[in-house]
This record gives C-alpha cells, structure tokens and sequence, in this order.
C-alpha cells in the first residue's frame, strides 16, 4: 500500500521538530509530533512512499522495532485518510 498527499494539505515544520497540517478544504488543523511529522515529511518528499518506506525511516530516525513502527504508521496514516490529507493507494 502507498500513501498519495492530497493537493488540500499544507504543512508548516516547528523549530521543535514537530509541525502542523491544514487541510485548506476544510480549514482544520493537526499538531503533529516528532513522529508524525516525520512521518508527514517522508510523505512529502517521496512520491507516493509505501508502508514500508515510511516503516524503514521511523526504524532509521527512532529506537522503534518495525513491527511497532509499522503498527503505528497504519494508524496513522489511516487517520490522515479519514482527515482528508492523504490518499491510499
């Protein structure tokens, strides 16, 4: 499965290493975490990246087993679905 960033998210990094992400339709706005924004940024600067892709970067950028990162970006990224950001594929 791959995940496609919709024309209707703009995100904006923190000096903290988080970020925020609008959906510009609906005008709501998410904090994202240091791992979500992570996540986020992969999103942005891989077309179309899979779940593994996303996988290997949180296993690169945190102390995370790849079942744990996995579990965490399936939910993740299933909730920016139902938000209206992103599209899978």
């Amino acid at each position: 499965m791959v995940v496609e960033k919709l024309s209707s998210a703009v995100y904006t990094p923190l000096d903290d290493g988080t970020g925020v992400l609008l959906n510009v339709e609906t005008l709501v706005y998410f904090s994202l975490n240091r791992t979500a924004a992570t996540v986020w940024q992969k999103i942005e600067a891989q077309k179309s990246p899979s779940f593994d892709d996303l996988t290997a970067t949180l296993c690169q950028k945190f102390d995370v087993s790849a079942n744990t990162a996995r579990q965490e970006i399936d939910s993740f990224v299933r909730r920016l679905e139902q938000l209206g950001v992103v599209h899978l594929l």
